[in-house]
């Protein structure tokens, strides 16, 4: 429950601290005293809405901090939630002084915390939970049947996804093995090792040099000792002979052929070492085309199934198991296919009992909340539980059976319709009233507030409402923004608001009031008057419980 609420510079509250207990507390003050402001601060401090209205005139920044008492020992029993808004428009928010989220204080507060006023709907008016309201309500029969039908659900999640891991449609599966089949196959024919790649770049670039220096030492070869008569060997030759010729006349020219025949004699040991070179040479021009080949197909494995040659191959791998596993599936799909059928076959028995469990449930809570109703002065209303069953069938299995809504028809001849379409707010504020009173030890929720649910209600129905509050309060911390005499007589704690100017300034205060004070402001309720003799006695009787209410 909310244990201490402190307002510093939001709207007219210049600072407030108010200590809250257990049980029913109301607030009340004279029409404009900003009742609403403290109902508007902690709807703040719990995530809602932020302007810059909120921010007090002359203000840097509005703080609400709000202290709740979880009794959990987890967190010491205390959680400290603060919101702040700053003059350029900007919130932020702590959580037991950790900066959070707005969204993260919202999901944290929304069991802790819950608003009703004439223009705000509360949870219990959204569909979505009106499925966990009667599940509650129902208790352990219904919990047994939904136990029973989610566990039958999550079993046959299990089974349909296997079956779609194993390829349910015949012909998808005859594909994809077609796929597998030829990918394993091509990979296993090419015969691939790991180390294969690189030993091949060795190779080819080994061959590759071989083949160029045989290219070159070729051509040396030809110019130097060929057949031409252009060679190197056959011009010098001829030089040989023409110096020969003139050797005859001169001592000096046969110096020179002398010379010349020493160059002969060299080249011809140059082109027989060449030529030994060339003959060496490991020319297999087939072995290094089929080298080259053999990486082309390597480099095309590579571009289908991986970026390396290990990769390829533990493709091919897992292609090969796959298509084994596929291979084996036959029996297993014939296995899953009967499990999933009885399984749907149980989930509609399932179905049909939780939905049995359900309705049972659903009589009793619209029975009750319409004894509340009447209580509330509409007779003539009548709530409903509306269970709708889903289908179940091989297209859809729902993680759910059943949707749930709550319905009202507020006037006879008039048809049911969803709760949030009433239009009225004294008829929205005694519907939630009387929902509230039947599920209060169960909805969840630790502190209601209702702000100003008299509106539009007098007389007896007033004194109904005080009594549906006050029962409410003895599961649940509930406060209330009042106008009506018997509401804030019957309260366990009275808290009154007003304004005040201080310095030329207005300012709203919040205090607890109790004894002759209460007695005024209940007799103010009463007859406007808080002087009143016959006003303070009416008021005395009440809050003592002696007059009627």
């Amino acid at each position: 429950m909310i244990h201490r609420v402190e307002i510093d510079h939001f709207a007219l509250v210049e600072h407030a601290e108010v200590s809250l207990d257990a049980g029913l507390t109301v607030l009340s003050g004279e029409t404009g005293a900003g009742k609403s402001i403290v109902i508007d601060a902690l709807d703040f401090a719990s995530g809602g809405r932020s302007d810059r209205s909120m921010l007090r005139t002359g203000e840097e920044e509005a703080v609400v901090s709000v202290l709740f008492d979880t009794r959990d020992p987890q967190d010491g029993g205390e959680l400290a939630v603060i919101r702040g808004l700053r003059d350029n428009s900007r919130s932020y928010a702590k959580i037991n002084g950790r900066l959070a989220t707005v969204s993260e204080l919202r999901e944290l507060t929304e069991p802790l915390l819950a608003i009703h006023s004439q223009s705000d709907q509360q949870s219990i008016f959204r569909e979505s939970v009106h499925r966990t309201l009667l599940d509650a309500f129902g208790g352990e029969p219904v919990r047994r049947e939904f136990t029973a039908y989610f566990s039958l659900y999550g079993e046959f999640l299990s089974a349909d996804k296997r079956l779609e891991e194993l390829f349910q449609n015949p012909e998808t599966r005859q594909r994809r093995r077609g796929i597998l089949a030829f990918q394993a196959e091509e990979i296993e024919n090419a015969r691939l090792a790991a180390d294969e790649e690189k030993k091949l770049l060795k190779t080819i670039r080994t061959m590759t040099a071989a083949r160029d220096i045989a290219q070159y030492v070729g051509q040396a070869v030809n110019e130097l000792g060929g057949d031409d008569t252009h060679s190197i060997r056959e011009r010098l030759g001829r030089v040989a002979a023409n110096l020969s010729a003139a050797a005859k006349y001169s001592s000096h020219m046969q110096e020179i052929l002398c010379r010349v025949e020493t160059l002969r004699s060299d080249l011809s040991e140059v082109i027989y070492d060449l030529e030994r070179v060339y003959d060496k040479l490991d020319l297999h021009p087939d072995e290094l085309e089929r080298a080259n080949q053999r990486l082309s197909l390597i480099r095309r494995l590579q571009e289908k199934y991986g970026d390396s040659t290990e990769s390829v191959i533990a493709y091919g791998r897992k292609a090969r198991e796959e298509l084994d596993r596929l291979d084996r599936t036959e029996e297993e799909l014939a296995q899953l296919t009967k499990k999933k059928d009885d399984l749907i076959r149980a989930l509609r028995k399932a179905a049909g009992r939780l939905s049995d469990a359900r309705t049972g449930a659903a009589v009793k809570l619209s029975g009750k909340i319409n004894e509340e109703l009447r209580d509330l002065n509409m007779k003539n209303a009548h709530f409903d539980v509306v269970i709708d069953a889903a289908k179940i069938d091989d297209e859809h299995v729902p993680s759910d059976p059943q949707q749930i809504r709550f319905t009202i028809a507020p006037n006879p001849g008039e048809p049911s319709m969803p709760l949030i379409s009433i239009v009225s707010g004294g008829e929205a504020s005694r519907v939630l009233l009387a929902v509230k009173t039947v599920l209060a030890s169960i909805d969840g929720v630790s502190t209601l507030i209702f702000d100003e649910i008299d509106t539009g209600i007098s007389g007896k129905t007033t004194t109904m409402i005080a009594a549906k509050l006050k029962a409410i309060s003895r599961h649940r911390q509930v406060i209330c923004v009042t106008h009506s005499a018997q509401i804030a007589a019957a309260a366990d704690h009275h808290l009154l608001i007003g304004k005040q100017i201080e310095g030329g300034r207005t300012r709203t205060y919040i205090r607890r009031i109790d004894g002759e004070e209460r007695v005024s402001e209940v007799a103010r309720l009463l007859s406007g008057n808080p002087e009143d003799s016959a006003s303070r006695v009416l008021a005395a009787q009440l809050i003592e419980g002696k007059a009627a209410r």
